[in-house]
């Protein structure tokens, strides 16, 4: 059964895409646009102007990028902390390009369920992106992917995961 379920079965088409000049500023105004029912993903695709995949942001990377420092660090620093707010605000006009986070992984189509385990798991995301020569098709929530194996692992049939073994 894990080898039935791919990447295009789980991922969202509908996503916005922002350019790599755009500053970070206008990725936090378009990351508003996807909160609430507008069934969009909370993460945007970062596509250069032939609309190659360069990376991808999402609210959490984009509070990295913009007040530093790691989540847990985030957690201890006060809210209203004056140096913080003052750096993000000194940020939001860095260019997307200039800030990607490296090594996010991305999945084909076609990849099946164990790779995109793999593949989410190795970072912390809430989306892997789904890419089909180098161009934006979807993502693939993560929860989608670990609901999926779970519902693998509590399916009695003889296919998928057991706990007996």
């Amino acid at each position: 059964m894990a080898d039935t379920i791919r990447a295009r079965d789980l991922m969202r088409k509908e996503f916005l895409r922002i350019g790599f000049d755009q500053t970070l500023g206008q990725a936090m105004a378009a990351l508003r646009e996807t909160r609430g029912d507008s069934g969009l993903p909370s993460a945007l695709m970062v596509v250069d102007d032939a609309g190659q995949y360069r990376g991808m942001l999402t609210a959490r990377l984009l509070i990295r990028l913009l007040v530093g420092g790691d989540d847990e660090q985030l957690a201890k620093d006060a809210v209203d902390d004056l140096s913080v707010l003052r750096a993000a605000r000194d940020r939001l006009l860095t260019r997307v390009g200039d800030s990607l986070v490296a090594g996010i992984p991305v999945v084909s189509p076609d990849d099946r369920l164990l790779t995109m385990i793999r593949r989410g798991a190795s970072m912390r995301l809430d989306f892997l992106p789904v890419l089909s020569d180098g161009v934006p098709v979807g993502f693939a929530p993560v929860t989608a992917i670990f609901q999926a194996a779970a519902g693998m692992a509590l399916t009695p049939a003889d296919e998928g995961i057991r706990f007996d073994r």
